[in-house]
């Protein structure tokens, strides 16, 4: 197993605050080895350290506007289900973004109900673990609606969702740079066709 791969496995165990000090030093452009070293999460000791650009106007160097920053979250947020569904060979079919990009759908094949547990939590997984700085307010509507699906799939069993939640993290931190380029294409475009529809989230 590689630096990178230990490193990730690492990052899967901690707890969301120490996730979020390394996702900081990963937006910068660290890999995830620098990120846990620069974050200080590996002693539990440690002060947590976190890049010294205030945050609000990192996100806005980052992001841009209001608008963009909707745009962005809701491109991300659609992403995160895709790329989760496709990691567990669930062929997505399209995803596409409404007329005000505050919302969006991912249509994809009909999946297990585990399968459809873990993709429904990656966007919560995403925003409020990957990218809780860059939005802090993160997405509860889009998100409110994943955990509803989430707890159907799981009959509501806590240890199930957990472990759905679980999956889907170590997936995304293993995949992040496919979330971003897939987002980045749908922020562009609104909308995104892999094939024929035959299902839906």
């Amino acid at each position: 197993m590689s630096s990178e791969q230990t490193a990730w496995k690492i990052y899967a165990g901690l707890n969301a605050k120490d996730r979020r000090a390394v996702d900081a030093w990963r937006d910068l452009g660290n890999d995830m080895v620098t990120s846990l070293l620069n974050a200080d999460v590996l002693r539990s000791d440690a002060p947590r350290r976190l890049p010294s650009d205030d945050t609000a106007e990192w996100r806005r160097r980052m992001l841009g506007t209001d608008a963009d920053l909707v745009v962005q979250r809701t491109a991300e947020h659609e992403a995160a289900h895709a790329v989760v569904a496709r990691a567990l060979g669930v062929r997505v079919v399209e995803i596409s973004m409404a007329e005000d990009c505050r919302s969006a759908t991912t249509t994809y094949e009909q999946a297990s109900r585990e399968s459809t547990a873990i993709i429904a939590a990656a966007a919560s997984e995403w925003i409020h673990g990957f990218r809780a700085l860059a939005f802090p307010n993160g997405d509860e509507s889009g998100c409110r609606d994943d955990m509803r699906k989430l707890a159907r799939s799981t009959g509501a069993d806590a240890y199930a969702m957990d472990q759905a939640c679980r999956r889907a993290r170590l997936i995304l931190g293993e995949r992040r740079d496919e979330v971003l380029a897939l987002a980045q294409q749908l922020a562009r475009s609104r909308q995104v066709t892999f094939g024929e529809a035959s299902g839906h989230e």
